[in-house]
């Protein structure tokens, strides 16, 4: 199992992306996960970052980055604003493709399902999510692109979204059954979904497991993307469970520092740790 973390732009005031990535190397980190945009940085810098990681021996993962306050990375509408969308995702990556060009590795991409509002529009998001996964893997494919596609388990929210339940996870795998899509699992929001009962060990969805999320959560603020070191779920089981399995893809630290605040760098270097820790103790 190798470690990663998702870089936050946020914390460039604070410290140089090479001195960051420098120093998650040295702590034993592997991967990084992006979720590039020009809005958010220069084509410039997601080069710079890119070769950086090359010389260190780092894998690049990605993340869409609907942060980025651009309603067309949402696939809500994909049937009626399709082609807006697709010149979106094909900027993205266009992205993906030059920085993977860089570091000549075989990146997965973490994707959302589409949002609905209320359980009468299921239908259209199951509908728009297909309809936008079956343009995206034809896209790639076309283009000979070596990227795998990860469906990401979400948290249900009072706005649902096509991903927060297990069942169109598998609706979505069962559709396709590609080897260039498979899970995205985000542990933390899959456990709060099923909180307080016992989340399932169900070896149909962890063997489509290709890329996994961890952060904390605190319950009673129900806010997510803190330290794992702090959460109020424990994640021991579903770690041990992915070690016997001998998972050896990422586990992505997805730290976020509008959650964490200042202390976000501390943070990130201490679960890095404490993650190296407990996996090394599960081990023996």
């Amino acid at each position: 199992m190798n470690i990663g973390f998702t870089l936050d732009e946020k914390v460039f005031s604070e410290i140089t992306p090479l001195a960051l990535i420098a120093k998650t190397k040295n702590l034993g980190v592997s991967s990084i996960e992006i979720s590039p945009d020009e809005n958010i940085l220069s084509l410039k810098k997601y080069d710079m970052i890119a070769k950086h990681c090359s010389e260190l021996n780092m894998d690049v993962n990605f993340h869409v980055p609907y942060f980025a306050h651009d309603y067309l990375y949402e696939i809500n509408n994909f049937i009626e604003l399709k082609k807006s969308i697709i010149q979106k995702y094909e900027s993205f990556i266009s992205i993906v493709e030059k920085i993977q060009n860089i570091t000549c590795s075989k990146p997965v991409i973490a994707i959302h399902g589409a949002n609905y509002k209320k359980p009468e529009f299921k239908k259209g998001g199951i509908y728009n999510t297909l309809s936008f996964l079956d343009w995206l893997l034809n896209f790639i494919e076309k283009k000979n692109i070596s990227i795998r596609l990860a469906i990401e388990t979400l948290k249900r929210e009072e706005e649902r979204s096509i991903g927060d339940n297990r069942n169109d996870i598998y609706i979505i795998l069962n559709e396709f059954q590609s080897p260039k899509l498979g899970i995205c699992w985000d542990m933390c929001h899959d456990f709060t979904n099923y909180y307080p009962g016992k989340i399932p060990h169900d070896d149909e969805f962890y063997q489509n497991i290709i890329y996994s999320h961890i952060h904390g959560v605190n319950l009673e603020q129900s806010i997510s993307h803190i330290p794992v070191k702090d959460s109020d779920l424990d994640f021991l089981e579903q770690l041990n469970f992915l070690l016997n399995k001998d998972y050896d893809g990422v586990l992505n630290l997805e730290l976020l520092l509008s959650y964490c605040g200042k202390s976000y760098l501390d943070d990130l270097f201490e679960d890095i740790e404490f993650i190296k820790t407990v996996l090394k103790n599960q081990q023996n």
